[in-house]
């Protein structure tokens, strides 16, 4: 039985509920691509690996599931030296997964809904997630929190953007309002490069070229000139929206690498523009309000409270990434007014295992309300990352409610359509159990001769051949399924057991008497087809003996040799008919036993033809002894 499921998630929000445009700004999340990810976030790993002569990865979901990788790459970023199992069973992947998830809570990597199995299975998502919460800590924590010592407005996205703005604000063509489109011509990549080392090339020049050349001209700029890996592809950041976590990890390194002090990152202009959202927001710009920054926060917790938000986006945008597939897969419409019952129940099936889909995911959400519930009490946020956390926090929990109410909408539906389905084919299979014992209540004659027998066969084979496609059916409603919940009715389960009960002793009953005629059909229909074979062939046999007296009675015998020689015949005719005698008194059992096996018993064309040839074997007899 499957009982109603009702989760449900409350968080008292402050200020004005989500607009619109958040909504919008959720779908747009999908345009950070996995596959990019994916590629970049292995080439940053690769980066660090090659310090120690580790052997790189190829690919980032298959190669970091056994953990050794994740236990090589972290001993590199904390100076530290951990123990791994060489094994190549799970049980060792996991611990080595494990020890790894347990160094990263060690050095304050929040890391939210993400386990241990997620890694050894390779899941997508939340391997992309875990790599990411590494590249934000060390990245900002031990790379950039020197350079940021003096800064009170510690949003890293923030202060990475007006940076960039910045240094590019006198270069032609270049508009630097996100870490998406802003980037995909390459002339900023460019211009940040030109801005610290003019003397490497000509600008203008660089313009004239093709986007996907000033992307490669960049790239190889700051590899060659400041050892900056080449973590990113020109086609990738050629689109029309690149990948946002990609693109910032870059500007990140760029960050780091370019000359400047620190006095000109904490002079800097902090934007109150549409791009304020904080770092690792899985909602693209332009969503929150622009509120003011808190300035009174010791840097330490600045610092902590950036990277544990980051932690938190990355499960934020995993739920909220799922909460979108769901939706869609929810939103698909199902014409099923029309569909078979095996088509309406694989789709009841289908949808129960979306409701247990969607039960599984709740301590997931739960975990991240409670997460945001936390660092909004602790108080380390500044005010836009409060306001953004908060309407997250009411977008998943509205969006969660609204998918459940959903589900079960749904499932309600299709379970009228599959109870409705199920009825119908119920009265049917009660009409067509009515219509055949009807028929059957005609069928139980047999015989009386072989021409009635093979056609009362072919009759009860056509039967047979109804109840094999009836079998179908039947089979479907073996496995009737009956959803009970809180407000059916007590005795639903058993008024329909009842009348599947009824049902299937009256199906039990045709099959059964299905298989016994057909059984007595073949029995008597081959012991009436070898009782015929005797009767002809004995019929046969006196023929050709009378056809011999006749012609001795028509040619008198007068010479004795003659009569000597028909004396022998007429002796070898009547051993012959001693012989034949027993054959006789075989058929003649034979037909009365038949006759007692047919239905009504007696009569029929083989007892009279057995007779007439009782009568011809008398007459025979009289003629030799005369």
């Amino acid at each position: 039985m499957l009982l109603a499921r009702r989760v449900v998630w409350k968080v008292v929000a402050e200020g004005a509920s989500p607009s619109e445009t958040v909504d919008i700004q959720i779908v747009k999340s999908k345009y950070e691509r996995e596959d990019v990810q994916k590629k970049t976030f292995a080439k940053w790993i690769n980066s660090q690996l090659v310090k120690s002569n580790c052997s790189v990865i190829h690919d980032l979901f298959v190669d970091l599931q056994d953990g050794t990788r994740l236990l090589a790459l972290l001993e590199i970023l904390t100076g530290k030296q951990y123990k791994r199992e060489k094994g190549r069973m799970r049980v060792h992947h996991l611990n080595n997964v494990n020890r790894a998830l347990q160094v990263l809570e060690q050095n304050n990597v929040k890391l939210v809904n993400i386990s241990s199995n997620d890694i050894v299975d390779g899941n997508p998502k939340l391997t992309l997630g875990l790599v990411w919460s590494i590249i934000l800590h060390w990245q900002v924590h031990y790379h950039l929190k020197d350079l940021m010592s003096e800064l009170q407005q510690t949003n890293l996205e923030k202060t990475l953007l007006a940076w960039c703005r910045q240094n590019t604000q006198n270069y032609s063509g270049v508009d630097v309002r996100n870490f998406t489109t802003s980037w995909s011509d390459g002339l900023a990549f460019n211009a940040l490069l030109h801005h610290f080392r003019p003397d490497l090339f000509d600008f203008a020049n660089v313009t004239r070229r093709h986007p996907n050349a000033r992307l490669e001209h960049a790239f190889r700029i700051a590899q060659e000139q400041f050892g900056i890996e080449k973590l990113l592809d020109p086609e990738d950041v050629n689109t029309s929206v690149p990948d946002k976590k990609s693109v910032m990890m870059y500007v990140m390194c760029l960050f780091q690498s370019l000359p400047h002090s620190s006095l000109e990152v904490t002079s800097l202009d902090f934007l109150q523009s549409d791009t304020s959202s904080s770092l690792a927001s899985p909602l693209p710009e332009g969503v929150l309000g622009e509120a003011e920054a808190r300035t009174s926060r010791p840097v330490s917790l600045a610092t902590n409270a950036s990277v544990e938000l980051g932690g938190y986006q990355v499960a934020m945008e995993e739920v909220l990434t799922w909460l979108l597939e769901a939706e869609d897969r929810l939103s698909q419409d199902l014409l099923l007014a029309e569909a078979d019952l095996e088509t309406i129940k694989e789709h009841f099936h289908s949808h129960e295992g979306f409701l247990l889909e969607l039960s599984g995911h709740q301590e997931g959400v739960g975990a991240v309300l409670e997460e945001g519930a936390r660092m909004l009490s602790e108080g380390g946020l500044n005010r836009d990352e409060e306001d953004e956390v908060r309407v997250q926090m009411r977008l998943l929990n509205s969006r969660w409610e609204a998918l459940r109410l959903k589900a079960m909408e749904k499932q309600a539906s299709i379970h009228g359509l599959l109870m409705g389905a199920q009825q119908k084919q119920l009265e049917s299979l009660r009409e067509w159990l009515t219509a055949t014992e009807d028929r059957i209540s005609r069928m139980s004659q047999t015989g009386p001769d072989l021409s009635d027998l093979h056609s009362q066969l072919a009759t009860h084979c056509e039967l047979q051949q109804d109840l094999q496609c009836q079998q179908k059916t039947v089979d479907a409603l073996c496995n009737l399924v009956v959803v009970v919940d809180d407000n059916a009715a007590d005795n639903m389960y058993s008024a329909m057991e009842d009348q599947l009960a009824a049902l299937g002793e009256r199906w039990e009953h045709i099959c059964q008497w299905t298989e016994e005629r057909g059984t007595l059909l073949q029995q008597l229909t081959s012991t009436a087809s070898h009782l015929h074979d005797q009767v002809t062939w004995l019929q046969n046999w006196l023929q050709s003996k009378e056809t011999v007296l006749k012609q001795m009675e028509a040619e008198p015998a007068t010479e004795m040799g003659v009569i000597l020689d028909r004396i022998k015949q007429l002796q070898i005719l009547r051993q012959q008919m001693d012989a034949q005698q027993k054959r006789l008194v075989n058929i003649q059992e034979a037909a009365q036993e038949l006759s007692t096996r047919m239905s009504p018993p007696g009569g029929g064309g083989d007892l009279e033809k057995i007779e007439a040839l009782q009568d011809r074997w008398d007459a025979l007899v009289m003629i030799m002894e005369m």
